[in-house]
């Protein structure tokens, strides 16, 4: 009787620990998502300021101000992206892109705006 609670008893620890460790698997794996998420933003972000570095000699304020509307549009775009009915999700993105435009002409000047929109026209 002894040996059959001993065999059961470290049958659930063995259960239990199972358990345990695949949670935390779990648990890593949505932490890197999540970090994978945020590299994605910031790689989206620093694109757009390289591309117009170059040329249009970008301050760090203008930078700074990219990187935000970037960052902000994000989540959105994430949403917008889980949108299964195809028409609605084109027209949500256009109509993002234009909020995007709206946000960079009020950061860039006209020139800087007109190389980004030949930069992006060029893609």
């Amino acid at each position: 009787m002894k040996k059959q609670l001993l065999i059961l008893s470290f049958a659930c620890f063995l259960f239990a620990g199972n358990k345990l460790s695949f949670a935390q698997s779990q648990m890593e794996t949505q932490k890197h998502a999540i970090k994978n998420a945020d590299d994605s933003v910031k790689k989206n972000a620093q694109k757009v300021i390289n591309l117009l570095e170059r040329e249009a000699k970008l301050d760090a304020a203008q930078k700074n101000k990219i990187y935000d509307i970037f960052v902000g549009v994000d989540k959105k775009m994430q949403g917008i992206d889980a949108i299964e009915d195809t028409s609605e999700r084109k027209a949500k993105k256009e109509k993002m892109q234009a909020y995007i435009d709206q946000k960079l002409q009020q950061v860039l000047t006209k020139e800087q705006y007109a190389l980004y929109t030949k930069k992006m026209a060029a893609k």
